[in-house]
């Protein structure tokens, strides 16, 4: 099987919100079985991301729908 490529941009009409652990920003991430968000920022000791999805728009919404 072909291993998936993922752009992994921001679309226009989305936005992360912060981590809620450190205020820091969060990007989306690859791990080869599909696209998850998390926390970009190096110093956070949380590092919190989502489950892997199989769309950009899914892991987004797990994102911005999480706990604070």
């Amino acid at each position: 099987m072909k291993p998936m490529i993922f752009d992994l941009n921001l679309p226009q009409w989305a936005s992360l919100l912060e981590c809620p652990f450190c205020g820091g920003n969060a990007e989306l991430f690859s791990d080869g079985d599909g696209v998850y968000a998390g926390c970009a920022t190096r110093q956070c000791v949380i590092k919190p991301i989502t489950d892997t999805y199989e769309t950009k728009r899914e892991a987004i919404r797990a994102w911005n729908r999480r706990p604070a």
